[in-house]
């Protein structure tokens, strides 16, 4: 699920980067837009990381 959600995340910051580098949107626009998507972005890394890291702690220490 949060796989699923990190792509899409990822898929957005696509589509703002494309349209800074089509001049749809100024720099600082996307500094404003993506923002928020970065840290999102980074938040879920860390918690898939942090629960795949969960699972196999899990799975050697039975």
């Amino acid at each position: 699920m949060k796989e699923k959600e990190l792509q899409e995340v990822n898929q957005l910051l696509d589509h703002l980067f494309k349209d800074l580098l089509e001049r749809k949107i100024t720099k600082d626009e996307f500094q404003i837009l993506s923002d928020n998507l970065y840290k999102k972005q980074t938040r879920l890394r860390y918690t898939i990381e942090y629960e795949n890291g969960q699972y196999y702690r899990n799975y050697f220490n039975s």
